[in-house]
């Protein structure tokens, strides 16, 4: 949330692996929100009443977890006119991008806050007419590298968008792996579509993973309320990674001296876990999602710093292989946060979800270092809960 002077609102302190609720409303242009932040702490499991707890200047619902201090590497080097540079110049062809693609943009378009509406809009055309072409099978291969892999594993293990133009300036497709003895950032081929009319390169980089709230997480973040859709029950939604453990009805201590209970975490694969609390107070409103994220999307990160200007610069497929609950659809960012702010929502500036924060993903060799969240809308239908803010 870039350029938020000031939030009113109340604030609750609950402790417990996991998580910071921020509720936000925006309340004239970027500036100015109103709202609640919950925030969660806690290295112990114990049965207490939440307590409210008031704060100087800032009137919000607070949830504080626990959690490890990792150092970030150096954040990739964002502008549009890098995007502007490598992106193609015209639309993909007409029919080319899925309909439901084409829709949310016509919907984002009229009131999003960015410098050049078109430029993401190609953007996120292109990223969607590769992904479905891809599962389609529709492409072809320069060298045949990789060719076990096949077009449709391929499109559950790339992401789409923009190189680290520290490591190979570009936009194409990122195959991200652990450290091994090969070069860091490695160009291996070249995949052609021919529907689309053009190729673009497809790189391994190796990276090393930093979660921002480990086993035992204090100061991590949640995400914002949630509803069960089974049962109605209320509670937050976090990082799963921020829980030590995942076993239903595992206690989770709340900071203000009371306690939730984890109803149900798909970690691993989804980053994503549901912890039930009391009630919130007032109804919350319904929150929505970002459908098709895309290559510089501008979002803000609800850190426990406060809201944080990011830019979205490669994401994973959301389109058809959402709905699973076997592989985590991932997206990332020019920028990681920092340690305790795993869960912390990630969000359009007109309100729309789009991810979970998850930690850092730093190359050993390069030191380039990208955010890490889990795509929303899987986490919301992996957990069966709907969303509020």
């Amino acid at each position: 949330m870039a350029d938020l002077h000031g939030c009113t609102g109340r604030l609750l302190c609950i402790s417990a692996p996991g998580g910071c609720i921020t509720r936000l409303h925006r309340a004239s242009a970027s500036r100015g929100y109103t709202g609640r932040l919950l925030c969660i702490s806690a290295l112990h499991i114990c049965s207490a009443r939440l307590r409210c707890a008031s704060i100087a200047t800032t009137n919000a619902r607070l949830i504080r977890f626990s959690a490890v201090n990792a150092q970030a590497g150096r954040a990739m080097d964002y502008s549009d006119a890098y995007l502007r540079e490598f992106l193609p110049k015209e639309n993909p062809p007409e029919g080319s991008v899925p309909a439901e693609v084409e829709e949310e943009i016509h919907r984002w378009r009229e009131h999003a806050e960015l410098a050049d509406r078109e430029l993401v809009a190609r953007s996120t055309r292109w990223t969607y007419a590769m992904f479905a072409a891809l599962g389609e099978g529709q492409i072809q291969r320069t060298r045949a590298a990789f060719a076990p892999l096949g077009a449709r594993i391929l499109a559950r293990s790339v992401s789409i968008g923009l190189f680290d133009p520290a490591e190979k300036p570009g936009f194409g497709l990122v195959l991200d792996v652990p450290p091994w003895d090969g070069p860091a950032f490695d160009v291996f081929d070249e995949i052609r579509f021919p529907r689309l009319g053009l190729s673009f390169p497809i790189a391994l980089r190796q990276s090393e993973t930093t979660l921002h709230a480990p086993p035992h997480p204090a100061n991590a973040t949640s995400a914002c309320w949630a509803r069960c859709n089974k049962n109605a029950v209320w509670g937050v939604l976090t990082a799963g990674h921020a829980l030590s453990g995942n076993r239903p009805g595992r206690p989770v201590r709340l900071a203000g001296g009371g306690t939730g209970s984890l109803l149900r975490s798909w970690y691993q694969p989804i980053d994503a876990a549901f912890v039930t609390t009391q009630n919130p107070q007032t109804m919350p409103a319904a929150l929505p999602a970002l459908g098709f994220p895309a290559a510089g999307q501008a979002v803000r990160l609800a850190s426990q710093s406060g809201p944080q200007p990011r830019t979205i610069v490669r994401v994973m497929d959301s389109m058809g292989v959402l709905h699973t609950r076997e592989f985590a659809v991932l997206l990332f960012l020019d920028q990681p946060g920092k340690p305790g702010d795993s869960g912390a929502l990630t969000q359009m500036p007109t309100g729309e979800a789009v991810g979970i924060y998850k930690g850092a993903m730093t190359s050993p060799q390069t030191g380039s270092s990208v955010g890490l969240a889990q795509n929303f809308e899987q986490a919301a239908y992996a957990l069966d809960i709907t969303p509020y803010l």
